[in-house]
């Protein structure tokens, strides 16, 4: 029993019994497994996205002949729909500008820096709101404009008629 020796590990290098330690060696051995590894991910990874970039280009260059077409009864559909979604939107704005007024719990370092995070976080929310209530207030917008200027074409339309009409 006094003969025995550790298991062999075929001559590499062993790093000490102390948790959390590599040896340098072992480090180097590591970054360039790394090193290797990410080498060939990234060639993996360009050659995904080359093949994605291929197919977005097919499917926008199927797209880029056609058109969307969206008729007058669907816009009025709609119109009421997204001036909801604008106004409840802006509603949000308003409530969450009203979030940096609310006093912190207590006057301590503590209820200072989470006062200053739910500041912050209120502030980007807000931006984030104002963002999408503009997007949907324009859209509004452009279907009631698209109603109006189609209403107006069909009256056009309409005393046009009337006028060939009457003149027979």
């Amino acid at each position: 029993m006094g003969n025995e020796q550790p298991p062999s590990n075929n001559g590499a290098t062993q790093a000490p019994n102390r948790a959390g330690y590599l040896t340098p060696e072992e480090q180097a051995k590591r970054k360039a497994q790394d090193d290797r590894y990410n080498e060939a991910m990234n060639s993996a990874g360009v050659k995904v996205y080359q093949q994605r970039q291929q197919e977005d280009a097919a499917a926008n260059a199927a797209a880029a002949g056609g058109s969307f077409v969206m008729d007058v009864d669907a816009m009025r559909a709609l119109q009421p729909q997204w001036q909801s979604i604008a106004d409840k939107l802006k509603q949000a704005v308003q409530l969450g500008q009203q979030l940096p007024h609310v006093d912190q719990p207590a006057e301590d370092e503590g209820s200072t820096r989470q006062k200053q995070a739910a500041d912050a976080h209120a502030d980007a929310y807000v931006t984030s709101v104002m963002a999408q209530q503009a997007y949907a207030q324009a859209y509004a917008d452009s279907l009631k404009d698209s109603i109006t200027a189609y209403e107006k074409q069909e009256q056009a339309a309409q005393d046009a008629v009337n006028e060939h009409g009457g003149r027979q």
